[in-house]
């Protein structure tokens, strides 16, 4: 299922002196991946978070499935991205699911989604068959004052816009995969429209290494 495609499409480019890679066409068999993982809804994430809004908002939900046919997924991308596999995650499948509620506290037009910095490089998977627009964002911060988040990503996620500077962001194409330098650059999706405040969820599949 998981099967890489080979008629793939690498490109890299250098952005402030690191490497992003944005790979198209990646799985063989794309529907069968999405159709595997819509077979079961995901749990909701970081429900132990206290104060939580998920589910009370928003939903963000988290496939976690170990299975020994993601390896060579994993190894394919460390070797692109020149970085080891995950000590215990190599096995690991891993979504993310999310949709929002109309409502105020959903505030995309003046501030970002829970800008982040991950461990290292992570990759992802797109799997919304028709959006060219809902990617992910790279950010500077401004006000240092917001660096890093005290408080958990779930209790107040929407970040003022005048904090950050959007440095760029990373366009989603069906079954596109792009890795970058999640440590490196303050990240997250970018919510620009309302596409997924309804009933239909922003779907993809990440990597973290």
């Amino acid at each position: 299922m998981f099967e890489i495609s080979k008629n793939i499409s690498i490109q890299m480019e250098i952005f402030q002196n690191s490497k992003i890679y944005t790979i198209d066409n990646f799985y063989a068999n794309p529907d069968s991946v999405v159709e595997y993982f819509l077979k079961t809804v995901p749990p909701l994430w970081k429900m132990e978070d206290n104060p939580s809004n998920n589910s009370n908002y928003f939903e963000d939900r988290r496939h976690q499935i170990e299975s020994n046919d993601i390896i060579k997924v994993y190894e394919f991308l460390a070797f692109l991205c020149e970085k080891p596999l995950p000590d215990s995650n190599s096995n690991l499948i891993t979504t993310n699911a999310f949709r929002f509620k109309k409502c105020e506290f959903n505030n995309y037009k003046d501030n970002y989604w829970w800008p982040h910095l991950d461990f290292g490089y992570t990759g992802i998977v797109y799997l919304n068959l028709n959006d060219h627009v809902s990617g992910t964002n790279l950010y500077e911060i401004i006000n240092h004052n917001e660096e890093p988040p005290k408080f958990p990503e779930h209790s107040d996620p929407w970040r003022n816009k005048n904090n950050y500077k959007l440095v760029k962001t990373l366009i989603p194409r069906y079954y596109r995969l792009v890795l970058f330098e999640a440590l490196k650059f303050y990240h997250g999706m970018n919510i620009c429209k309302d596409d997924y405040f309804s009933e239909s969820f922003r779907f993809n599949q990440v990597f973290f290494f």
